[in-house]
């Protein structure tokens, strides 16, 4: 009885959660800072052993390394791929989701239900035939082929995002706007995407995030640093005998720096929008 009721008084705790989220929290942070550590020693330090947890000697050596290799052509590639993909899916899954919200036709929940079946099917098991699809038309190793193949991972979970979202939408409004003179599509221009921008600003972030990580397609359908992004640049510094790690992990805080400033100043909008526009069917 003495242990079960200590037990029972440190999980009646009011500081019990706290320790929790802050021992999980200390769990999942402790790989950014090694790999932050890691990025400030220098050669000789990183095959040191036993290895040293902070650099004796802190050096931008892995930094500069980075700067003077094909990984900044990938951050570019990243770039215009990424930011091509979130412009694509949100023009299309607008207006889809919108239409598919507001037009009750007959099919329009076997669409709808289209798109899930969709994204349920694992994408690895579409590799092959994409790849034959790609290639017989001149697009593996390109911006356009990365662009298709990404755009098809994020279309059908965006469309679901926002049909969801534009399900909450007031019909009044749009009344309105239309009683005002505007036409179907200028209502949806002027009034929805304004007061939906919550919801837009969170599928935004969430394709853009998607197709920045991904890694799976872009080692399989790109074989040249021209293309491939940066979650493909930490092969620069695989050797066949060493591995440059220090320099890795420079790679890694460049590829994930992005998406972290990305989440720390849109969080507001992810999370507003994640509740608002919560999947449902």
């Amino acid at each position: 009885m003495g242990i079960t009721n200590f037990f029972l008084r440190i999980i009646e705790s009011k500081k019990t959660p706290y320790i929790v989220l802050i021992i999980f929290t200390a769990f999942l942070i402790s790989p950014i800072v090694l790999m932050i550590f890691t990025s400030f020693k220098g050669y000789e330090e990183v095959f040191k052993w036993p290895p040293t947890i902070l650099p004796q000697n802190p050096t931008l050596e892995a930094y500069v390394r980075v700067l003077n290799s094909e990984a900044t052509l990938a951050l570019r590639n990243s770039s215009i791929i990424a930011g091509s993909t979130t412009a694509l899916v949100l023009l299309g899954s607008i207006f889809t989701a919108y239409a598919l919200s507001r037009f009750s036709f007959r099919g329009s929940k076997k669409i709808l239900l289209l798109f899930l079946v969709t994204r349920i099917i694992p994408p690895i098991s579409l590799l092959v035939p994409y790849y034959l699809f790609l290639n017989s038309l001149g697009l593996i190793n390109t911006y356009i082929g990365m662009i298709i193949l990404y755009t098809y991972l994020s279309y059908p979970l965006i469309v679901w995002l926002l049909k969801s979202f534009f399900d909450e939408f007031p019909q009044e409004l749009i009344d309105a706007a239309l009683v005002d003179g505007c036409s179907r599509t200028g209502a949806i221009l002027r009034v929805v995407l304004p007061l939906s921008a919550t919801g837009i600003a969170a599928a935004a972030i969430i394709s853009f995030l998607w197709t920045w990580n991904e890694f799976l397609y872009a080692v399989i359908f790109t074989n040249t640093f021209d293309v491939s992004p940066i979650t493909i640049a930490v092969f620069l510094f695989v050797g066949d005998y060493v591995i440059e790690w220090h320099a890795m992990s420079a790679v890694g805080i460049f590829a994930s720096l992005p998406t972290i400033l990305f989440f720390i100043f849109a969080q507001k909008y992810i999370i507003e929008g994640l509740i608002k526009g919560g999947l449902k069917f």
